[in-house]
């Protein structure tokens, strides 16, 4: 059995959408986040980090997007959700999917939290303005010609990134980027999307921005 540590406007709810999609049996164990938008400290109890997303799979406990969507695809997968290992697009596969968490949610995360803690340093608002854009622009450009990112079909690294765009999308970063919108509407559309959010709670990354 696997259990998801799921925290409420969290990255843990791109696992339980890898779950659906897969169609695999899981148990969800609710955390809700402190007044100071922290995850509660009961989630150090289950990995020391205390943070979302944590799954416990036949004993094993894991924490980080990444590993654990990689993990899980390549035990449970069957083929589905990944390229084939000997094609070109698993290369870009790979490097999307560890690319989600690895150099843009770093910059996504701090463009929330400037505003968040009233930061404002020209020269700390000027890099990452200019880093927010780079990102941005590479992400719309690998949209170019192509409804996904790895491929003519929805792998793991759509499902990873979307929750990069999403939060982009909700600090009003993401402008006239037409190919990053309508990802969003096609993969926010799956079913199995729609089930996690039905199943992981209301999912709102505004929420976040307080």
């Amino acid at each position: 059995m696997i259990t998801v540590h799921h925290l409420n406007n969290s990255k843990s709810q791109r696992i339980v959408w890898l779950l659906e999609e897969l169609g695999l049996d899981y148990r969800l164990e609710f955390y809700r986040r402190e007044p100071t938008l922290a995850a509660p400290p009961e989630m150090r109890d289950v990995h020391p980090l205390g943070k979302a997303p944590i799954v416990e799979i036949d004993g094993q406990v894991m924490a980080e997007s990444g590993a654990i969507i990689e993990y899980i695809v390549q035990r449970y997968g069957n083929g589905q959700l990944m390229p084939a290992p000997d094609t070109a697009d698993y290369a870009r596969y790979l490097e999307v999917l560890h690319y989600a968490e690895g150099s843009a949610n770093p910059i996504l995360l701090i463009s929330m939290m400037f505003p968040m803690f009233g930061i404002d340093n020209p020269v700390a608002t000027g890099f990452l303005t200019n880093a927010v854009k780079l990102h941005l622009d590479y992400i719309e450009g690998m949209l170019e010609n192509r409804d996904y990112f790895a491929g003519d079909r929805f792998t793991a690294a759509d499902l990873h990134i979307t929750f990069n765009l999403q939060m982009a999308q909700a600090s009003n970063l993401i402008g006239d980027r037409p190919r990053m919108l309508a990802f969003l509407d096609r993969v926010t559309g799956r079913p199995a999307y729609l089930r996690a959010i039905e199943k992981g709670g209301p999912f709102d990354l505004t929420a976040n921005r307080r």
